[in-house]
């Protein structure tokens, strides 16, 4: 009962410190402008307003922004999972010379950052024309998402059992049949771990979506908010109000599969 005592104040305290800017930012968006910039703040609004949010599709291309930004991060999160998990499976499951070296090469590659990568990437795109493209924007991702996908799904794979799958290939399955009816459906839960984390990657990036894109229909959010934001004057309502919005799919994707994610990113570093 002491323990308890001592670690709630702390977990209590540690909730408020995560969760006060995501709460800031939604009370802002429900500002009307003059209160934003109140001296002393207010904590709750003393004038509730929608205002913000109904300027923000009016006004702006958000909702155009929110469905390029959703298109891509469907799209590079299904071929990372895609490919990330055939390249994990062969890793846990083929007898392969220097595999475990270059599993951790793989590894390596998503440390480095994507300021020494978006040149490469961009020659090489424009000589594929795949700049100025959705799919383009999308396959740059996987630079980051299947490394990681690969490592995580790699232990995953590895937690289960080999009788199963062996039973399966006796019964006539071939090796792709084996992976689909046998192992995937036993790893549901990683794939969910490992896919939100790839969707929140390419939720969030900024940089190649700044560069690889250059036509204003197909900016994806995190460049196409910076419009909001000028040397002259900065609209605080308008930017929480999407900023909230933004948050809000991720928000719900987590509190929908948080039991997945727990289970999926711990059976994942059981081995390694």
């Amino acid at each position: 009962m002491g323990r308890a005592f001592r670690i709630y104040p702390a977990v209590l305290l540690l909730l408020l410190f995560v969760a006060f800017p995501l709460y800031w930012m939604t009370a802002t968006s429900l500002k009307p402008q003059t209160e934003v910039f109140r001296v002393p703040p207010t904590f709750l609004p003393e004038t509730w307003t929608l205002r913000h949010y109904t300027d923000l599709f009016w006004l702006t291309d958000f909702g155009l922004l929110f469905l390029n930004s959703l298109k891509v991060c469907l799209l590079s999160t299904g071929l990372a999972l895609v490919v990330g998990s055939l390249g994990a499976y062969a890793l846990a499951r083929f007898r392969v010379p220097g595999k475990e070296a270059y599993g951790r090469l793989v590894l390596l590659a998503y440390m480095f950052p994507g300021a020494l990568l978006i040149i490469p990437l961009m020659l090489l795109f424009r000589q594929l024309e795949l700049t100025n493209s959705h799919l383009g924007l999308s396959l740059a991702y996987l630079t980051f998402a299947v490394p990681f996908v690969m490592w995580v799904m790699r232990d995953f794979f590895a937690s289960v059992p080999v009788d199963l799958e062996e039973a399966a290939l006796i019964d006539g399955a071939s090796r792709l049949g084996a992976l689909w009816d046998v192992v995937l459906p036993q790893a549901v839960p990683g794939l969910i771990a490992t896919g939100i984390f790839a969707f929140l990657f390419a939720w969030n990036e900024y940089l190649f979506a700044l560069i690889l894109i250059s036509d204003e229909s197909l900016r994806t959010l995190p460049p196409g908010m910076m419009r909001f934001v000028s040397t002259t004057d900065t609209n605080w309502g308008l930017i929480m109000a999407a900023s909230t919005l933004a948050t809000l799919p991720m928000a719900i994707a987590f509190g929908l599969v948080q039991r997945y994610l727990v289970t999926g990113l711990g059976a994942g570093g059981v081995k390694g």
